[in-house]
């Protein structure tokens, strides 16, 4: 089998299946320049006026920003600012909960540093940027981790607990409940343990 054949015949995993929704949700972007109407297959765009502010799907806006005819609205942006403000409120010892993120918070990371790469092979200065962006990201994803991996040990099933986390950390959060569950099972009986 080709591998062009076994990529279809894989299952995507779950961060591509959330992605693959983010892609697909509306954005919200501001009109830099006049857009003309414009047919993309089924889908008719514009006209378009420079300070209108339109919502189409994520990856039809990123297009018409990457063409210079738009902007995303800094409300819909990770900035390495942001990242370093979720990282401090991710880091105070005070916080034993799961702070809550956006909903699109992996997605934007992803996103984050993708550009950042981009930008990073132009312009040999962002190199830093990339770097602190990869560090504070690669520190929030192991303190949730860690702090996912104490609530899923402890047993307890409440929304409230899990309320404050994405969907990529629910799945994770459910994996590791489950494993941990049959763990004990297997240690101390399958009565004991419940």
């Amino acid at each position: 089998m080709n591998r062009g054949a076994r990529e279809l015949e894989e299952e995507p995993s779950v961060v591509e299946m959330i992605d693959t929704e983010f892609e697909n949700s509306p954005s919200r972007i501001t009109i830099l320049r006049d857009f003309p109407e414009t047919r993309i297959v089924d889908r008719v765009l514009g006209p378009y006026r420079i300070g209108h502010e339109v919502e189409l799907p994520f990856w039809i806006a990123q297009h018409l920003v990457k063409m210079g005819y738009a902007k995303f609205r800094e409300d819909e942006q990770l900035t390495l600012n942001v990242l370093s403000t979720t990282h401090y409120k991710e880091t105070l010892p005070a916080s034993r909960q799961v702070p809550k993120l956006s909903r699109s918070f992996y997605f934007q990371v992803r996103r984050l540093l993708r550009e950042l790469k981009s930008q990073e092979a132009k312009d040999r200065n962002k190199a830093r940027d990339l770097d602190k962006a990869l560090a504070l990201a690669r520190d929030i994803v192991n303190i949730r981790v860690k702090k996912i991996a104490s609530l899923s040990a402890s047993g307890e099933q409440t929304t409230e607990l899990t309320s404050n986390l994405t969907a990529e950390e629910q799945v994770l959060y459910e994996r590791m409940r489950l494993a941990v569950e049959s763990w004990r099972k297997d240690i101390l009986g399958r009565e004991e343990a419940s």
